[in-house]
């Protein structure tokens, strides 16, 4: 063959991936509810080894991508922005192959046992990584017996199992006692880390539910997914009497019905689980804040209590049914306050610089966080101010001279001289020294 028509012939790399697009067009997805299942089943674990071999095939090409400059040619801020405009939009998943493809040229074998289909994508990253955390004085054969140790544990274990195989690889070539140091610290590093990358976010969606979500160290999360799948359990029937649940002898005369069911769906049962974990956190366990404490409070009237005739209010200002509030007070107990004629509650704290936490509670109850106009903090975040006189000139900590203001709050009133005055019917007004207009914080109170 002469040497222009070999020049005239498709890349390799150019016929294959046309060969396998042509492969995919005569695939169509209908024609697989006729074969046989075991057939199915086959042909399903083909199809994970041919995309394990596609991901390799996809790696080195944005490697070679991320080497040749072309992402700040075409004006993209990155290769894997480029790729993500060039199909699919998924700019995190672009930078995410960009990493990996860097992380598997530190670890050649890697690279090749997934490109013949025997190890998955994400086994391959743990690999990787592992080979990459190698201790610099690592030799060449040695680091080739870790990889070669770990492509062949892929086959058999689990990949959590294969995440914790790697931070002990080096026990290819180290003693024990010093593989077992060297992963411990790792581990404490590891948990250090994770510790700062802790979040937590809670989204209130108006129609009595709220989103969130969180991060959290390994460690902590297993205590919390070990609570919620014991609270969750099918086979408990403690959690039946939950305020969705139909009473004994419901209306299709049947057995009582529980919201913990066993044909729920899984992540409804576990969501169940974890509200029910909330709702039984020990507050008088945890450390408080403003010395209010972690304990949410719960206002509400002698007949809601006793009776259920109306509704009650958390200290953060969300409303909860009388059953709800009758079932907090038979879980987490209730804060004892006695009221008044004009709903102040009575006095009960003792004279002393700081006001107490029982005194704090009962600021609460009145205020229902920072009084300043037009401010949105709960209790939580108040701290309880002298309002009558200032201490050095002979105030009483006492609730009649007690306001709750959000620190921020606390500094202005203190700094530009703001004028405090209780009223009528209970609450607290504020006024400018230059401004001659009184004004309260129009906190919704039930």
């Amino acid at each position: 063959m002469s040497a222009q028509l070999v020049d005239q012939l498709p890349h390799p790399l150019q016929g294959g991936v046309a060969a396998i697009e042509d492969a995919l067009d005569r695939m169509r997805v209908e024609a697989w509810t006729g074969l046989e299942p075991g057939v199915v089943r086959e042909l399903a674990e083909r199809l994970l080894r041919i995309e394990a071999r596609v991901r390799a095939q996809q790696l080195a090409a944005t490697r070679a991508l991320e080497a040749s400059g072309l992402a700040k040619q075409v004006g993209a801020t990155s290769t894997g922005a480029m790729l993500a405009r060039s199909f699919g939009g998924d700019r995190r998943a672009g930078e995410a192959m960009v990493h990996q493809a860097k992380a598997l040229e530190g670890a050649p074998a890697t690279e090749q046992a997934l490109a013949g289909g025997r190890i998955g994508a994400k086994q391959a990253e743990v690999i990787a990584g592992a080979i990459k955390e190698l201790p610099d004085d690592t030799t060449a054969e040695q680091k080739q017996a870790c990889e070669d140790t770990l492509i062949g544990d892929a086959a058999r274990y689990s990949l959590p199992d294969l995440r914790s195989r790697s931070k002990r690889i080096t026990d290819q070539f180290r003693p024990e006692a010093e593989v077992d140091a060297a992963e411990n610290d790792s581990l404490e590093a590891q948990e250090k880390r994770a510790w700062s990358k802790s979040q937590f976010w809670a989204r209130p969606n108006g129609d009595g539910t709220t989103t969130g979500g969180f991060t959290l160290p390994d460690a902590q999360a297993d205590m919390l997914t070990t609570a919620i799948k014991a609270v969750s359990a099918p086979r408990r029937d403690h959690l039946r009497d939950h305020p969705g649940a139909q009473p004994d002898g419901g209306p299709d005369g049947g057995s009582t019905a529980s919201i913990y069911d066993r044909d729920l769906d899984h992540r409804t049962r576990l969501g169940m689980g974890f509200a029910e974990v909330c709702s039984r956190l020990p507050g008088h366990l945890l450390p408080g804040r403003s010395g209010l404490g972690a304990t949410l409070m719960v206002r509400l009237d002698l007949d809601t209590l006793v009776r259920g005739v109306k509704a009650a209010t958390l200290s953060t200002g969300t409303r909860i049914s009388a059953s709800q509030a009758r079932l907090m007070a038979c879980h987490l107990g209730l804060v004892p306050q006695v009221f008044g004629g004009r709903s102040l509650p009575l006095d009960h704290g003792h004279e002393q610089r700081l006001f107490t936490r029982a005194q704090k509670q009962a600021l609460a109850a009145r205020d229902h966080g920072c009084v300043f106009p037009g401010c949105d903090r709960p209790p939580e975040d108040c701290e309880g101010h002298h309002w009558r006189q200032p201490w050095a000139t002979g105030a009483t900590t006492t609730l009649d001279d007690g306001v709750l203001l959000c620190a921020h709050h606390h500094r202005l009133v203190h700094q530009d001289g703001w004028l405090i005055r209780d009223t009528a019917d209970g609450h607290i007004e504020l006024r400018h020294p230059a401004a001659g207009t009184w004004q309260r914080n129009h906190r919704w109170r039930p």
